[in-house]
């Protein structure tokens, strides 16, 4: 079983990779596709969108994350 600091070592250097800045590049486009809001036609839609954000959002914040949790892990140390 991995430890908690290999885990996030290997997140890292996954975020290092050119496919994953990439990918990051994309989803900011999807993001802000995602934020027009005339486009939406009902509640559904708003639901739907709000969702996708969500998901863009958590993803496009995982590097800075993983760097937050491994320092205040250091600190700790």
């Amino acid at each position: 079983m991995k430890t908690d600091e290999q885990f996030f070592k290997d997140r890292l250097d996954m975020c290092e990779s050119g496919g994953w800045k990439d990918l990051m590049e994309e989803l900011e486009t999807f993001a802000l596709d995602a934020q027009d809001v005339e486009s939406l036609k009902g509640i559904e839609d708003l639901w739907y969108a709000k969702g996708k954000l969500a998901t863009l959002n958590l993803m496009l914040g995982l590097e800075e994350a993983t760097k937050y949790i491994m320092e205040q892990s250091s600190a700790q140390h």
